[in-house]
């Protein structure tokens, strides 16, 4: 069968994935501090369309980048599974909902409820080539988020992505770094390719109560427990 890999939406993923690169900067909020102010990593709503950035290619030149793909009854879709769920002992989670989220119109990442995990659709999917970014509230209006306790766990320490098609994938972190919000590798966590990675974000370091804002990211890096 004919493989279809749309060129088009292989351009408006890297064009998405740019414009959330700023997104991380901002602040989070605080665990018992109320609501958290709009604007940041960790108070943003959930599920609303990621606009194309300004510059990205004007509809007469997307025509260029269509190839002929044969009969449609031939075709298979290429797509990625789609992740709904995560467990993390180590950490407290049991089957937290996992969210597909975009970006806000004016650059922000959503990210769910303090109950849920935000995926970024536009990337990878968890255990696919490249870096599947998973972000979740480190507290939000009052109460702990998903990954309130992800500043404590260990290289070695394992979680599992459910699918929606069922499957189940295990993970192993491998690595644990705090940066400040203007240092993150954002071209690392949200690199479109290389070798398999999730990097699970919260918000962590000292709480700016002036600001209503931590002022580092607590980023988590894994790759997939190989069945061998």
């Amino acid at each position: 069968m004919t493989l279809l890999r749309s060129a088009i939406a292989r351009s408006l993923l890297a064009l998405a994935a740019l414009a959330v690169l700023a997104v991380l900067l901002t602040g989070c909020g605080g665990a018992d501090d109320g609501p958290v102010s709009a604007g940041s990593l960790d108070d943003v709503p959930t599920l609303a369309s990621a606009p194309v950035p300004d510059g990205g290619p004007a509809m007469s030149d997307l025509a260029e980048l269509i190839v002929p793909a044969g009969r449609a009854d031939r075709l298979v879709i290429d797509t990625p599974p789609v992740p709904v769920g995560l467990s993390f002992e180590a950490i407290g989670v049991e089957l937290a909902g996992v969210i597909p989220v975009g970006v806000e119109p004016n650059g922000d990442m959503e990210i769910p409820g303090a109950a849920e995990v935000g995926w970024y659709r536009y990337g990878p999917s968890p255990g696919g080539e490249g870096s599947a970014v998973l972000a979740a509230h480190v507290a939000y209006d009052g109460r702990d988020g998903v990954f309130r306790r992800l500043p404590r766990v260990q290289p070695g320490d394992r979680f599992a992505v459910f699918y929606a098609d069922g499957a189940i994938t295990e993970f192993e972190v491998v690595a644990l770094t705090q940066y400040a919000k203007d240092e993150l590798p954002l071209e690392a966590i949200f690199a479109p390719s290389g070798d398999p990675t999730v990097t699970l974000i919260t918000c962590g370091g000292r709480f700016n109560r002036a600001l209503r804002s931590y002022e580092d990211n607590i980023v988590a890096y894994a790759v997939p427990v190989s069945d061998a």
